[in-house]
């Protein structure tokens, strides 16, 4: 029988529903249902990637790494050159020769050879500050390095210091600090001085000249080996941009097809038409056109010359008055930008004019080297010859914040479609003429025009493959079949995006396993899974200022008596954006009679929808507003302008009225605008339709799997949900339970029934209500919440497990290990912390009992004088130099490192239980043995349990997530392990269902959120007769039954 699958994706879960088909193609059955979980690889708490972490902590690895391969290097070459004894023994000895004071007198007078080397190793070790002109660009710090690199280098010419290493022996006699260190704290932190790399090598260089002439035997190919080792660093691997959407790179060799930088002339220039393209003048009547081929053409040179125009300017070039707006103009956005790579190039302290005078082949040369080169002191040179620039113009241009990024178009799309969009042309009518107009095409008929086709159905397959081998355009990788999928094929970066479609393949597949391939597949996406970091910022900003907002609005109805509810927050929030100024001049957009606070909550005022809900089903805050009832039961199931537009004396004043409401709203009151709602595909269409880009490329995944593929909005999902009752199905009340997962589940069959048919009988439905306020739906099929409750109740919710070792070893904080712990009050690390840094509880464990007494007098004489801690500290600091403490710690378990001399050197604290093995001694009574990530690493570890109970059996092995079945209070239920307390001999379940914060849902346990955890010591599991059990990606569950 054929089905539709229905989907709802979330950035941590899917949900899914197979519905049966019957032989018209309308869904008669819920033929099974479920929800998959995983995590979204990403940090809880601040979102960010733990690639990102990872990624971090591997790099200081290799740099480390790296360091002691170059420093073993070094050494080596020093002893074969004669320039360090062949006696490690002797070496040792003369790293206690002061090194500043060699490098200072090696300047003028004669070193004996193993003082050069001293002298040169003393280099390496700080070897100064490198600057990368990609990868550094936006840290943080990169300001305060140049500018102390800059004090250090006017600190030398004043103190005619002709090396670093001169300049401080000089502060080295003085009792001043050598090494570079970050004073300060927030903005106003920074360094006194930061030695460049450039610094060093002519340090190196002057050095080696001077004491050639004491030491001939110095050749040149000393020389060069030493500087080569000393210097020595790794160029960064390239990273290959995706290829272009519409030309994709047939090969790594094939440059034009891969995306184009947005700094590139052409790249600029695209944006540019594209946004004019896009661009809408809007009329007091809320009538709009786009700009004519000739005032596209004069907008486009403004830009091309310029920074940016403002729409003030815009309008200026253009001839139109103020009362003129633009469909791009907002609060948050005043102007248009231009060619920005212009605009900093032809600055006049880089190219100035003569920028604009290159062809722009000659530009994109220059662009590319400024991109792809690394070595800022090689592209000043490279400017100063090449572009005849003098120094400091070529170091303001090698240091250009040129647009950073990729578009979606490689260079050999980019030429075809910037001359479509310089050519193209169709007709628009003049609202205020009615005269036909030409007007420039939008990409997509300019991508067509330039011979590409947007829309292309993918070849079907029995499975779905790989989202890379899928999305070949989106994703770019080796190309070699013998690497791994992610390497061979590519990956999107996001790792939430990522993970998602790889869960989405491997439920998708194993439905197809068990149900043939689907008729018909509808996904939802969840928001939060389209939206980009900057996107989410904004939006978290712009709740925070909701949430601000409705606690004034429920005060202000407290006062007046009103309930708050979320009918009547709606009220307030409508009835505020009539007249956001003043609450007294606040009118019926139609009538224009004034509508009280009081009256506001009367039945001669009523929430309507703008556009008919019947003709749009736009059920959103944007397509509302409050109105009198005896106006809005005039204006029936129309537009405000087939309403009331026909009357010449009173239209007017509704279009004044209409300017005041936000502007998502005005355009609504515009004759046109049920056409501009409708578009060319009509407003089903458009309800059926989610074209936001991770819906299209999910949809275009999907589609290797199943010929028809919609992903919808989910405008209607909460509309269809409350009208059938389905939030009941998991509470109480009729609302959406989000601590059950199951509500993902809902979810996708509310998204599978959303078709065609289903939306026509809502806009019937409300076409038909006279109030136009939508009382029941209609089931999809008799007896449809029934079997859907059914479905759900024997739903097991299916939860990713991840039993690998990888992860984090340890905490990153090297301990020493205290020898005598009884002399150190039972304490057993010690570690050195900034003094600044300390807590209260660190204080009273400063191991120098004497230094422990100077500050704790320190902050007590502070508190009485009332002076802020974190001053005094830094004060006692400054006073006495001290700058770091040593901390004693008192911890259990740690992991002890030895060195190669087989003792322990230092300790670390274990990171998270990998595990914890559950077994059986012969005695019958269960007991566990949790074991680390760190030893779950180690090759060839043994539990000790099987050394302390030979005769002991392993019941089970249990991870963080796994699933248990075992009985409580009398009942069969099946668990997920959320923590492993090993400490105190038991682990931490909960439901298999339950979702949201469960700490403190336990804290806060009620009638209304009964939670509470199951917590459960390993004798408590075999009283509950408990097993773990295997779930798969669709809920089945296999249960080896309860243990014998």
């Amino acid at each position: 029988m054929a089905y539709r699958l229905g989907l709802d994706m979330g950035t941590n879960s899917i949900g899914w529903c197979v519905l049966d088909l019957d032989a018209d193609g309308a869904p008669c059955a819920v033929r099974d249902i479920g929800v998959r979980l995983f995590h979204d690889g990403r940090d809880p708490q601040s979102g960010a990637s733990l690639a990102a972490d990872r990624r971090d902590a591997r790099s200081a690895r290799r740099r480390r790494d790296r360091y002691l391969l170059r420093r073993k290097d070094l050494m080596a070459a020093l002893v074969r050159f004669g320039l360090m004894p062949t006696d490690e023994a002797a070496r040792k000895a003369l790293e206690k020769r002061d090194p500043y004071e060699i490098r200072a007198r090696g300047l003028d007078h004669r070193l004996d050879l193993f003082e050069l080397g001293r002298a040169l190793f003393h280099l390496h070790q700080r070897r100064g500050f490198k600057s990368n002109r990609k990868t550094d660009a936006g840290a943080d710090d990169l300001g305060k390095i140049k500018a102390a690199a800059g004090k250090l280098a006017q600190a030398m010419n004043t103190s005619r210091a002709r090396t670093v290493g001169e300049y401080l022996y000089a502060r080295h006699q003085r009792g001043e600090a050598v090494r570079a260190r970050l004073i300060g704290a927030g903005v106003r932190a920074g360094y006194d001085f930061y030695p460049q790399r450039s610094m060093l090598e002519a340090e190196f260089d002057a050095l080696w000249q001077t004491q050639t002439a004491y030491h001939p035997e110095l050749s040149g190919e000393t020389r060069e080996a030493l500087r080569e080792i000393l210097f020595r660093q790794r160029p960064l691997r390239p990273v290959m941009p995706g290829k272009c959407t519409l030309d994709p790179a047939k090969d790594s060799d094939d440059t034009g097809g891969f995306r184009a930088p947005w700094a590139l002339p052409m790249a600029q220039e695209f944006r540019i038409l594209h946004e004019l393209a896009n661009l809408r003048m809007q009329f007091a009547d809320h009538s709009e056109r786009p700009p004519s081929m000739g005032e596209r053409d004069r907008l486009a040179r403004g830009l091309m010359g310029k920074g940016n125009l403002s729409f003030k300017a815009i309008r200026k070039i253009l001839g139109l008055g103020d009362d003129i707006g633009f469909n791009l103009e907002g609060e948050k956005r005043g102007k248009l930008l231009g060619d920005q790579t212009a605009h900093v190039l032809a600055a006049k302290n880089r190219f100035g004019p003569g920028w604009r005078n290159f062809s722009r082949a000659r530009q994109s040369e220059i662009i590319e080297r400024l991109l792809e080169w690394h070595d800022e002191v090689e592209l000043t040179r490279w400017l100063a010859i090449e572009c005849n620039l003098d120094e400091k113009a070529a170091t303001a241009v090698a240091t250009a914040p040129l647009p950073q990024n990729h578009c979606r178009l490689g260079r050999r799309a980019l030429e075809k479609v910037v001359a479509a969009l310089r050519a193209g042309r169709t007709e628009a009518i003049c609202p205020a003429t009615g005269e036909a107009l030409a007007v420039p095409v939008t990409f997509d008929r300019a991508a067509e025009n330039a011979g590409y086709r947007l829309f292309h159905r993918p070849d079907l397959r029995d499975r779905l493959p790989y989202y890379g081998e899928a999305l070949a355009d989106h994703v770019s990788g080796s190309g070699n079949p013998d690497d791994r999928d992610e390497i061979n094929w590519g990956r999107i970066p996001n790792p939430t995006v990522h993970i998602g479609l790889g869960q989405l393949r491997a439920l998708v597949n194993t439905i197809i396993r068990e149900c043939g391939a689907p008729h018909e597949i509808v996904v939802e996406l969840a928001r939060e899974l389209k939206l980009g970091k900057r996107q989410k910022d904004e939006i978290n900003r712009r709740q925070a200022q909701n949430q601000k907002r409705n606690a004034e609005r429920i005060e202000k109805m407290a006062r007046i008596g009103q309930r708050d509810s979320g009918e009547n927050r709606l009220r307030m929030r409508l009835w505020e954006e009539l007249n956001p100024d003043d609450p007294l001049d606040r009118c019926c957009p139609y009538g224009g009679r004034k509508i009280s606070l009081n009256r506001l909550f009367t039945d001669e005022v009523e929430i309507e929808h703008i556009l008919p809900f019947s003709r749009t089903l736009d059920n959103s805050a944007a397509n509302k507003t409050v109105s009198l009832r005896v106006f809005n039961r005039q204006k029936g199931n129309r537009s405000p302008y087939e309403a009331f537009g026909q009357d010449e004396t009173a239209w007017p004043d509704v279009l004044v009225r209409a300017q005041g409401l936000p502007k998502n709203k005005r355009w609504r009151f515009a004759a046109d605008a049920m056409d501009r709602f409708e578009g060319e595909s009509g407003f089903l269409d458009r309800q059926l339709t989610d074209t936001a880009y991770l819906a299209r490329i999910t949809r275009r995944y999907l589609a290797h799997a199943c010929p028809t593929v919609r992903a919808i909005p989910g405008r209607l999902t909460a509309l269809l949900r409350g009208k059938w009752e389905l939030n009941s199905i998991l509470s109480d009340a009729n609302l959406k339970n989000r601590f059950d997962h199951r509500h993902h589940a809902i979810d996708a069959a509310v998204a599978a029934l959303t078709d065609q048919a289903m939306l026509q009988r809502i806009a019937t439905a409300a076409g038909e209500s006279r109030s136009r306020v939508i009382e029941t739906i209609p089931e999809p099929w008799d007896g449809f919440r029934d079997e859907l409750r059914d479905a759900l109740h024997a739903t097991i919710v299916s939860h990713r497990t991840d039993h690998g070792v990888e992860g984090k070893l340890h905490e990153e904080t090297a301990y020493g290990l205290v020898r005598n712990t009884d002399t150190e009050d039972g304490f057993n690390l010690v570690r050195r912390k900034p003094l600044t840094s300390l807590t209260d509880r660190e204080i009273k464990a400063i191991r120098d009992r004497d230094l422990r007494q100077r500050v704790s007098d320190c902050l007590f004489q502070a508190q009485a004088a009332g002076v802020n801690r974190d001053k005094a500290l830094a004060e006692f600091s400054k006073e006495t130099g001290v700058r770091k403490v040593r901390v004693l710690k008192r911890e259990e378990g740690v992991v002890a490192i030895s060195g190669a001399d087989g003792h322990p050197y230092k300790a670390y604290i274990p990171g998270d239980n990998h595990h914890v093995d559950i077994f059986e001694t012969p005695d019958g009574k269960w007991r566990g043995e949790g074991v680390s990530v760190f030893h779950a690493n180690q090759k060839g570890f043994a539990a000790a349990w099987r050394r302390e109970f030979p005769a002991a059996r392993l019941v089970m092995r249990v991870h963080k997530g796994d699933t248990l079945k075992l009985t409580a209070a009398g009942e069969e239920k099946v668990m997920r392990v959320h923590r492993l307390e090993t400490s105190n001999n038991r682990i931490r379940l909960a439901p298999h269902q339950e979702g949201g914060n469960l700490d403190r849902r336990h804290k806060t346990s009620n009638e209304e959120d009964p939670f509470r955890w199951l917590i459960a010591s390993y004798s408590t599991l075999k009283q509950a007769g408990a097993r773990k059990v295997s779930v798969d990606v669709t809920g089945r569950l296999r249960d080896p039954g309860p243990p014998g």
